[in-house]
């Protein structure tokens, strides 16, 4: 069975954003839902969710995917294997997208406005 571990998002642009992840890039994927919605966080807020990658039905050795929107604007997509490691599949280059692991197991992706 796969891991599902916890994603946390900080959001380090000046204003609130809505997140949610779409319907596009979502593949082997328990959680998150197609058009789950992550939420409105405010600057320097963060929300919590939980992954897990689908096992069986053509999943297995497959990694898990999804894409979350941010303002309707601002695409990201991530992949994780059966282990839930989690990682950006594109770095994005019209916002700034860095995510660590945490010691807990869990994993923190901050998201923002790029250096001028």
């Amino acid at each position: 069975m796969s891991d599902a571990k916890t994603l946390t998002l900080v959001n380090y642009f000046t204003s609130p954003i809505d997140v949610s992840v779409t319907e596009n890039d979502w593949n082997c994927c328990d959680l998150p839902k197609r058009g789950q919605v992550i939420g409105n966080i405010a600057p320097n807020g963060t929300a919590s969710f939980e992954y897990v990658r689908t096992d069986g039905h053509g999943c297995d050795g497959r990694q898990g995917q999804f894409q979350l929107s941010i303002e309707s604007k601002y695409l990201l997509d991530l992949d994780f294997d059966g282990n839930a490691n989690i990682q950006i599949s594109t770095t994005p280059t019209t916002f700034g997208a860095f995510l660590a692991p945490n010691k807990d197991g869990s994993s923190t992706l901050v998201v923002g406005a790029n250096p001028s």
